[in-house]
């Protein structure tokens, strides 16, 4: 049997690993790698006529149709996730702004008093707050209100704030598999399927627990002896901890309003016109608008601009694996391993698409699994749901094995480095990636008591 990939399938594969390869190596560089490579392969894909030279080409690539929207460009969605981006703008702007206005600072000192300076306790509140906010909110929302809070805390309590953000990210991406509304995938995979919100919290959910379970636990012990060398020092900062600081009683409560309002439209957006992205840049508009002309370009300039462009080619350079094939010949490859199997093709699901959601982004993996699943359940019989559920739990919870495996990863981590607080390749791989397979692996024993 000969190999199964085009030429320019195989290309845009290695460039795939040359770019992961580099992204470790040059961190400061990565976006320029992205743009490089990822121009390279849809440069390939256009090369080998996966995707046609005519504006439905361009339409294929950077086209935007959102569901419900009014807005649409092409009449399909293009390998660029326009929403996310959306999204990102308006949430940096409107964090910028309650950061201006001292809120994230106010928030952190009451927490730091409540909790007595006690590292354990504000880590696991933290992590907890994370998974439970992104069972219902977007994990990009959850990390940008999060991220600022806890660089804020952990800057008065003089705490290393690498622990916390590892964890925070992690649980994030747990607790997106919980719910419907959790993560794309999960609203890919339901929708397709026809699949109800308690129908995916009954079955989804305990996978999810289970591997909030593991995450918390292994974070805890993996930081006992930091947590314990950290706690009398931060019980005595905190006495010098300054109070809180006076609150702008005339912008604030339009600032959080502008926020409540976009969180509002993102829980309901299934049911309403706009699209994610739009709702996003929406609450951006009003952020701007509460922050006033001589605060405008000040917020603007506050926005991670180069964690956008990295996204944006990002999407490009997975679009090469999309257009070339690369991502359906994984998933036909799991479905002949499966064997008909009904547990160990589901198991295979968890697995595979968990480890590969760490490289690769977990929309094109979900998108090319719903036909895959659709599939096996006409010809072998399968059952729906536990093929769903295993898909959307390991995309999710795989993307925590590196640092751009998931949105909330690449945005926790951007916000940090803009604070000055670097996590490398080498360490959040060290840290993060054997906890990831450690809750990939409390999902699959859930998994069991549904066979």
């Amino acid at each position: 049997m000969g190999w199964p990939l085009s030429w320019e399938g195989t290309l845009v594969l290695a460039l795939f690993a040359l770019a992961y390869v580099l992204f470790a190596l040059r961190e400061e560089k990565k976006t320029l790698v992205a743009g490089v490579l990822g121009g390279l392969a849809i440069g390939l894909s256009l090369l080998g006529g996966f995707i046609p030279l005519s504006p439905g080409g361009a339409c294929e690539i950077f086209g935007y149709h959102p569901i419900g929207s009014p807005w649409s460009v092409c009449s399909i969605n293009g390998f660029v996730e326009w929403d996310t981006l959306g999204l990102l703008v308006g949430l940096f702007i409107l964090a910028a702004v309650l950061s201006q206005l001292d809120f994230f600072r106010y928030v952190a000192i009451r927490l730091a008093r409540s909790s007595g300076g006690r590292p354990l306790p504000l880590f696991l509140t933290l992590s907890v707050l994370s998974f439970a906010l992104s069972a219902f909110i977007n994990s990009i929302t959850v990390m940008v209100v999060l991220a600022a809070l806890t660089l804020e805390l952990s800057r008065e309590l003089k705490l290393d704030p690498i622990p916390f953000l590892l964890a925070e990210i992690s649980c994030s991406n747990v607790g997106g598999a919980a719910t419907f509304v959790g993560d794309p995938p999960n609203v890919i995979l339901a929708t397709y399927f026809h699949l109800s919100f308690t129908d995916f919290l009954l079955y989804a959910g305990p996978l999810a627990l289970g591997a909030l379970g593991v995450t918390l636990t292994l974070f805890a012990l993996r930081y006992r002896s930091e947590f314990r060398s950290e706690k009398a020092r931060s019980v005595r900062q905190l006495t010098a901890v300054a109070p809180p600081p006076a609150l702008d009683r005339k912008r604030l409560p339009w600032a959080l309003g502008a926020f409540a309002l976009t969180l509002g439209l993102l829980a309901f957006n299934a049911s309403l016109p706009p699209s994610v992205g739009e709702i996003g840049l929406l609450g951006g508009a009003l952020g701007l608008v509460v922050a006033g002309r001589s605060q405008a370009w000040k917020v603007l300039r506050a926005v991670d601009w180069e964690v956008l462009l990295f996204f944006l080619f990002l999407f490009l350079l997975v679009g090469g694996l999309e257009a070339t094939g690369v991502i359906r010949l994984i998933a036909s490859g799991i479905a002949d391993a499966g064997g008909g199997n009904a547990l160990l093709t589901a198991s295979l699901l968890l697995w595979v698409l968990g480890l590969l959601s760490s490289v690769v982004d977990n929309v094109p993996l979900a998108a090319a699994a719903a036909p895959l699943i659709l599939t096996l359940h006409q010809t072998q019989g399968l059952p729906v749901q536990s093929l769903v559920y295993a898909t959307a739990v390991g995309t999710d919870v795989g993307g925590n094995g590196t640092p751009i495996g998931a949105s909330a990863n690449v945005v926790g981590l951007g916000i940090a480095r803009r604070a000055g607080v670097t996590i490398s390749w080498s360490r959040y791989l060290k840290e993060a990636f054997p906890i990831m397979v450690a809750s990939l692996a409390a999902a699959n024993l859930i998994l069991l008591l549904y066979h």
